[in-house]
C-alpha cells in the first residue's frame, strides 16, 4: 500500500511542476529576434509564445 502512495505522490509532484512551468514561462536568453502580432520585437520565439502572441515574421519589426 505504501508503494502506491509513494507512486501517487511522485505523479502529483511531476504534474505540479508541469503546470507551474506553463504559468511562468522559462525561456532561453538567446537572441533570435522575432516580430509579434502587437508590433513589438521579442528576443526569441519562446518569449513571444509566452505572451500568447502570433509570429508575424522572423527578425526585428
Amino acid at each position: 500500500m505504501r508503494f502506491f502512495a509513494w507512486i501517487a505522490l511522485c505523479l502529483f509532484a511531476v504534474l505540479s511542476l508541469t503546470v507551474a512551468q506553463k504559468k511562468g514561462c522559462f525561456c532561453p536568453a538567446n537572441w533570435e529576434p522575432v516580430c509579434g502580432s502587437d508590433g513589438r520585437t521579442y528576443s526569441n520565439k519562446c518569449s513571444l509564445e509566452c505572451r500568447s502572441l502570433i509570429l508575424i515574421k522572423e527578425g526585428k519589426c
